[in-house]
């Protein structure tokens, strides 16, 4: 059964982006043993000029294989570590993964899923989807999330399941679907509009099969996420004249998602373009551990580096950036509200509180993604034109070591 539901956001009076052109770099040849030897003493060395020597820090960095990347659109990890589904075949263009009226079929473009083994020769391809499909942005335990542009216009969302390649089609009528993510506990949230239509409205599917519609609001609903420690979702949502915020609500019933409703300006001049700027680098994966921060991380498109809103009982809880020109990151497994974060030319572990005495681990983009694998906590992701080289880390954290243990 689907409700409609209307909400009021508090609307004032008043790179790694998919779509942002960088120079071209040379290739970059795997780290050496000894390189990575040498990283791991000058992070124990930063660590230990710092002003924070409580904080012991060591890393064992692990080259695992190489996939393709069609330079668009990151690849998405299995919540164990166990595999990666990446695009093959042309890249969609940018109205074709906005979902965009009008927006070309990307007929020839598919998915590739690989098996990851324990070292550089021991990833395989697992199997390749038919075309025409379009990568989601979520994933769980079970499988991961596609869209399929009909003929008709429409689009449908499915999930493949990791093992067997089959999909099962989560929502397929006659408008358009995009943008999906899943909940911990198998709820689904997702933006839809009619075919002739440009706005989209926000549709959460409940656990037990329930449909709450949140309309446009005179403006669009754009990259919803779920949290990954409860209920509660975040959502971009951009007017007409560009006005772009963030929002987040419980969604435990329609009257606390009513009371619940919180959101922040990002900025005043936003586009489409730069909402998938602001999501792409952060999927949504349920399973792995997610540190015990309640919060969103997203790329701010006016700041130019990642932010985390961390949402509170008062209304004036405003994002706060981590490193200059980051593009990626990810809480700490162990919790504590520190990151891996990733910038175009390094990975570093950061406390936001002591920003300067960061941590370097790694010395080129390396994305992290946390898994639930206990042998390969993290896994890296470092885009070389069009492939990407797959590390694993394993950090070790001590925060009660002393300078002279």
């Amino acid at each position: 059964m689907r409700r409609s539901c209307t909400i009021l956001l508090l609307i004032n009076a008043c790179a790694m982006a998919a779509c942002t052109t960088t120079p071209q770099e040379p290739p970059k040849q795997p780290m050496s043993p000894e390189a990575i030897k040498r990283l791991n003493e000058i992070a124990e060395y930063e660590m230990m000029r710092g002003d924070n020597p409580s904080l012991r820090f060591n890393a064992n960095l692990q080259d695992l294989c190489e996939v393709p990347y069609d330079r668009t659109t990151l690849p998405l990890l299995s919540p164990d570590g166990r595999f990666i589904a990446t695009v093959i075949g042309p890249s969609p263009t940018t109205p074709t993964r906005l979902a965009e009226p009008g927006a070309p079929a990307p007929l020839d473009t598919s998915i590739e899923v690989w098996r990851i083994g324990e070292n550089p020769t021991g990833c395989s391809v697992a199997y390749r989807l038919d075309p025409p499909l379009l990568l989601g942005r979520s994933a769980d335990s079970a499988g991961f999330l596609v869209e399929s542009p009909r003929p008709d216009g429409s689009r449908w969302i499915g999930k493949v399941a990791w093992d067997s390649g089959d999909i099962d089609w989560l929502v397929e009528d006659d408008m358009v679907n995009a943008f999906a993510s899943l909940g911990r506990s198998g709820e689904l949230a997702w933006c839809a509009r009619e075919r002739e239509a440009r706005a989209f409205s926000l549709v959460i599917r409940e656990k037990d099969g329930r449909e709450i519609v949140i309309d446009p609001q005179g403006g669009n609903w754009l990259f919803p996420s779920w949290s990954t420690l409860s209920e509660r979702i975040y959502v971009f949502w951009l007017s007409r004249s560009g006005t772009m915020k963030l929002a987040t609500m419980s969604t435990l019933s329609s009257d606390i998602m009513m009371t619940s409703l919180q959101d922040v300006d990002i900025m005043a001049n936003g586009s489409v373009e730069l909402v998938e700027q602001a999501a792409v680098a952060h999927p949504v994966v349920q399973g792995p551990p997610a540190g015990n921060i309640e919060g969103h991380i997203f790329y701010h498109p006016v700041k130019s580096r990642v932010a985390v809103w961390v949402p509170e009982d008062s209304t004036d809880a405003r994002p706060f950036v981590l490193l200059k020109r980051s593009v990626a990151a990810a809480p700490d497994v162990e919790g504590g509200g520190r990151y891996l974060v990733a910038t175009p030319y390094e990975l570093r572990y950061v406390n936001p509180s002591r920003m300067h005495s960061s941590i370097r681990i790694h010395d080129e983009l390396a994305i992290p993604r946390a898994t639930s694998n206990g042998d390969r906590q993290y896994i890296l992701m470092s885009p070389v034109q069009d492939t990407i080289m797959l590390r694993a880390l394993n950090p070790r954290i001590n925060t009660s070591a002393s300078p002279g243990s």
